[in-house]
C-alpha cells in the first residue's frame, strides 16, 4: 500500500514540476488554499487502498495468496477444495488407503480451505482471548468423513462469502439431508437431526489424529460439523 501510494506521489510530483495550471483552473480549484491541497492529496491514498482492496477481494493474475489469502471467487468456487479432492483421488487411484491419501495433503493447502480464511469472515470464527491465541488455527486436526446409518457419505455445505451467519447443513449428493443445528431439531425437522439420521464421523490423518478414528457420539458429530 505504501509503495503504491509513494510511487503515485512521485509521479504526481514530477507532473507538477513540469506542468503549471492555467490561472482559471488555479482559481477555480482554489489551489492556493492549504486545506484544498491537503484534502485532495488523500486521493493518492484512496487510489492505493482501492487497488489493494480490489486485489484482496477479486484477485488478480499476481495476487500474493500467502499475504492476502484466498479471494472471494476462490472460496465460493471451492478452488482449493477441488485441488484437495483431486490429490486424494489420485492417491486412491494408486491403491493408497484413505488415511495415506489424506496424509499427503500439505497443511498449507488444507489451511487455505479453512473457514477462517474466507475473505468475508476473517476473525469471526476465532473464539476466546486473542492474547492467549485461543481460536487461532495452529494445526490441522484431520479430515472428517460423515456417514449416515445407511453408509452414505455426507458433506457439510460450503459457507458462501456473502453470509455473515450460516446454518450447518449436511448434504448427500447435493440434496439437503439434515440440519444439525440445535434450534432446528424440533418439530418437523426432528427427523433430520443427527440422532435420527445416525450420523457418524471418521477422522482421518491430521495433526492430532495420527490414525483413523470413528466417533458415534451425536454431540461430538455436531461439534465437528
Amino acid at each position: 500500500h505504501h509503495i503504491a501510494a509513494g510511487t503515485l506521489g512521485i509521479l504526481a510530483g514530477l507532473f507538477h514540476l513540469s506542468v503549471r495550471p492555467p490561472q482559471r483552473l488555479y482559481k477555480g480549484l482554489r489551489m492556493g488554499n492549504i486545506e484544498t491541497v491537503l484534502s485532495s492529496s488523500i486521493a493518492a491514498v484512496f487510489f492505493a487502498a482501492f487497488v489493494v482492496a480490489g486485489t484482496m477481494w477479486y484477485g488478480s493474475a499476481t495476487t500474493p495468496i500467502e499475504l492476502f489469502g484466498p479471494t472471494r471467487y476462490q472460496w465460493d468456487q471451492g478452488y482449493f477444495q477441488q485441488e484437495i479432492y483431486r490429490r486424494v483421488g489420485a492417491g486412491l487411484a494408486e491403491n493408497q488407503s484413505l488415511s495415506e491419501a489424506w496424509s499427503k495433503i500439505p497443511e498449507k493447502l488444507a489451511f487455505y480451505d479453512y473457514i477462517g480464511n474466507n475473505p468475508a469472515k476473517g476473525g469471526l470464527f476465532r473464539a476466546g482471548s486473542m492474547d492467549n491465541g485461543d481460536g487461532i488455527a495452529v494445526g490441522w486436526l484431520g479430515h472428517p468423513i460423515f456417514r449416515d446409518k445407511e453408509g452414505r457419505e455426507l458433506f457439510v455445505r460450503r459457507m458462501p462469502t456473502f453470509f455473515e451467519t450460516f446454518r450447518v447443513v449436511l448434504v448427500d449428493g447435493g440434496t439437503e439431508l439434515l440440519e444439525p443445528t440445535v434450534h432446528l431439531l424440533e418439530g418437523r425437522n426432528r427427523k433430520y437431526s443427527v440422532e435420527q439420521v445416525g450420523v457418524t464421523v471418521n477422522c482421518h490423518l491430521g495433526w492430532r489424529t495420527q490414525w483413523s478414528q470413528l466417533y458415534c457420539d451425536p454431540a461430538y458429530c455436531e461439534k465437528i460439523c
